[in-house]
């Protein structure tokens, strides 16, 4: 829930050159990575005249690299289409949750129950649907202004600490302040246990503004500092959640709708399991 609702707060208004992603993304690989992806000619891999294509520039490239994604994989395409561009905006959350590392994992593993959960005890009205069996592919908004598709391209960073450490790709629309916007980000979640009851999370989201207005719009200490703010009331609403279920609340369950039906019994029950290890 954290990334996915997260997502929906990032936005980029598209120039309308019709190649403008293909070149990116031909282009950003090529530079940074020196691998040549199958479907660009020789001419779309030649440098940015605008771009600086230094350490900084190419270090999501490389650390996306080292955490196991394939340039090649048809599902990261999307990514590297954006993350080429010439503008970017980086935005940082780090924090500690009060629930443990067996906790978040299932949290993320059943992220249509975590949006229920979520709902029942913050009376909120997230809804996330998988759109695809392998859950990779799913949807998400806030039953308000904000929906989005995403896509799960990492879960376990290369194998290391499997289930805390995430990289998803998203496009999204929203409000933020008077701005409507629509847009992608790519979002790295790496967690670590602090304990048997809670774990440290570090968040980056990896946007794509395409132009310069947009950019230092983005840039902006009232935008960034809204987009924070967003961000902590989603994390804190299934904070709250999980803590209240791990200390035996149960009233929000029964009194919540969808929860009555037979869906969800089994998910209950394993979440029961789960909290009583605490």
């Amino acid at each position: 829930m954290i990334i996915i609702l997260v997502f929906l707060f990032f936005s980029a208004l598209y120039a309308q050159e019709v190649d403008i992603g293909h070149l990116a993304m031909c282009s950003g690989v090529k530079q940074c990575l020196n691998h040549d992806l199958a479907n660009c000619k020789t001419e779309d891999k030649n440098p940015n005249p605008n771009i600086k294509y230094n350490a900084e520039f190419c270090a999501p490239y490389k650390e996306l690299k080292q955490r196991g994604l394939s340039t090649d994989d048809p599902r990261a395409q999307g990514l590297f289409r954006y993350m080429g561009r010439q503008y970017r905006v980086t935005y940082k959350l780090n924090g500690k949750l009060p629930v443990s590392k067996e906790t978040m994992m299932y949290l993320f593993d059943n992220m249509e129950f975590t949006a229920q959960l979520v709902n029942a005890y913050r009376k909120t009205k997230y809804t996330i649907k998988y759109d695809s069996p392998d859950r990779k592919y799913f949807s998400g908004d806030n039953g308000d202004n904000m929906e989005g598709n995403f896509i799960w391209l990492l879960s376990d960073s290369a194998g290391v600490n499997s289930g805390m450490h995430h990289v998803f790709f998203g496009r999204g629309r929203t409000k933020i302040l008077s701005w409507r916007l629509h847009g992608t980000a790519t979002a790295i979640l790496d967690m670590k246990e602090v304990n048997k009851n809670s774990v440290s999370y570090e968040f980056r989201a990896i946007v794509s503004p395409s132009g310069a207005v947009l950019n230092s719009i983005m840039n902006l200490g009232v935008f960034n500092n809204f987009v924070k703010k967003k961000i902590k009331e989603i994390i804190d609403n299934i904070e709250k959640a999980a803590n209240e279920f791990a200390k035996g609340n149960r009233k929000p369950i029964s009194n919540h709708a969808p929860f009555r039906t037979e869906k969800w019994q089994k998910n209950l029950q394993e979440f029961e399991a789960i909290a009583n290890k605490r």
